[in-house]
């Protein structure tokens, strides 16, 4: 089927059906296909091939009505195709009377398919990096309507199939497309500016120094800690305090129970009055050896009372200091039992803290004896705190499947709202190094490392 010349409108719809199928595709090879598709349907033709190339040296293709592929006539396909390419011009065969065209290729391809053949190259801007060539029935199938018609598909297609033919190209050669010197507009490297950019942004990386840091989990803790342990072994009477209390020296934080202990000191003070009065009659019937006997039970008993004595106030267990509860709720522990040197309480003093930083055992020879850096907690992600490094413990330890050395370090103004227990991430300032070099730190020394444990070296 032919179209009229002047059938305007209806050559425009079909060139923009054929526009649609190519923003349809996915893929190059899909929008090449659906447009080849198209165009045989709408004209009757009897194939469409669609030859482009990737990276400007492999050749992909895409062909529509052709129920069987002849391996003898694709090297002839692409001769036929690389001859329009080198003229740069539509080609027809068998061609008009006046034409000063080469056509070698297509009167090869015309014996041995039969028919007519014409090839459109696609181009974009000053390039054509593929084409399009089409096989019909009969020489001379295609008026001057159809042709128009297909010159101008191929005008509004070849934009939709480069991009497509450039997103599903290799990464290797998208990288190459940025940086090669000719590059689709055969401009000079300098003046390409993304291929600039990117020579200047290396440079940049692999010449000067940035500043560097090394990044550690870190939590808060107590400068001192003290310990509150059970005095004897008893039972939790009242608990006074709870996990975050601030309390003052000498307030009572937990009392055990002392029932017992004082049915105790009952007894006691009740034989020491026997005593007392056992001491008075010898004295009024002067018997001087029952009165010495009498006194020396009477200051045994006496030193067992204050034994009792000692122990009822050890059963009020005080804080030795201001400080803060860390561990230790014994809100709900009433009337547990507890044994001699149990834990009962744990204090850190207010507003005195270290931050223990866990380096990875990697990076540890990095850091400088008396480093500095800032620590950002979970519960105060936007404030950032400056530390300085006290000491580095000489033992390695092991959590959670890592291998890190702790750090120990002074915070210099700790805002009120940090309390211990809190975590976070510490950055340690180190020597300034370029940014290529502080992101290959680690395979470097990874590297190193397989080195000595395979070669020895």
């Amino acid at each position: 089927m032919t179209l009229p010349p002047a059938d305007s409108a209806q050559r425009l719809a079909i060139a923009l059906q054929c526009q649609a199928r190519a923003l349809s595709g996915d893929t190059a090879q899909e929008t090449a296909t659906a447009v080849a598709t198209e165009l045989a349907t709408r004209l009757r033709l009897r194939a469409v091939h669609m030859v482009w190339h990737v990276g400007g040296r492999r050749r992909q293709r895409a062909t529509a009505h052709l129920a069987i592929t002849d391996a003898e006539a694709r090297p002839l396909i692409d001769a036929a195709i690389d001859e329009a390419l080198d003229q740069h011009t539509p080609i027809a065969y068998p061609p008009a009377d006046d034409t000063l065209q080469v056509t070698r290729a297509h009167a090869a391809l015309a014996r041995h398919i039969g028919g007519g053949i014409h090839t459109f190259p696609m181009a974009v801007g000053d390039t054509a990096d593929g084409a399009m060539l089409i096989e019909t029935d009969t020489p001379g199938q295609l008026d001057a309507s159809a042709l128009a018609l297909i010159e101008q598909v191929v005008a509004l297609t070849a934009p939709v199939l480069q991009l497509r033919a450039e997103r599903d190209a290799p990464l290797y050669h998208r990288l190459a497309a940025i940086v090669r010197p000719g590059g689709r507009a055969h401009r000079p490297w300098h003046r390409r500016p993304l291929a600039l950019a990117t020579l200047l942004a290396a440079g940049v990386l692999l010449v000067i120094p940035f500043p560097a840091g090394v990044t550690a989990e870190a939590r808060i803790e107590g400068e001192i800690q003290r310990a509150l342990t059970a005095p004897a072994d008893g039972y939790i009477q009242h608990a006074f305090v709870r996990p975050g209390d601030t309390v003052k020296a000498g307030q009572v934080l937990v009392e055990l129970a002392d029932r017992e202990v004082k049915l105790e000191r009952r007894r006691q003070e009740s034989e020491l009055a026997q005593h007392d009065n056992a001491f008075a009659a010898a004295l009024s019937q002067a018997d001087r050896a029952q009165m010495v006997v009498q006194r020396a039970r009477a200051d045994e008993t006496r030193a067992r009372i204050a034994l009792i004595d000692h122990q009822l106030d050890r059963g009020l267990i005080r804080a030795p200091m201001d400080s803060v509860v860390l561990t230790g709720d014994l809100d709900q522990a009433q009337g547990t039992p507890v044994q001699r040197g149990e834990v009962l309480l744990v204090l850190a003093p207010q507003a005195r803290y270290r931050l223990m930083i866990e380096v990875d055992e990697r990076d540890i020879h990095l850091l400088a004896p008396q480093a500095h850096g800032r620590v950002a907690l979970g519960a105060l992600p936007a404030t950032t705190i400056d530390f300085s490094v006290v000491r580095i413990l000489p033992v390695a330890a092991q959590r959670d499947g890592r291998h890190f050395i702790e750090v120990e370090a002074r915070l210099d103004s700790p805002p009120p709202e940090v309390k211990p227990g809190m975590r976070g991430y510490a950055r340690l300032d180190i020597d300034a190094a370029p940014l290529a070099a502080q992101w290959t730190r680690r395979i470097r020394g990874w590297l190193r490392l397989q080195r000595w444990a395979w070669f020895g070296l």
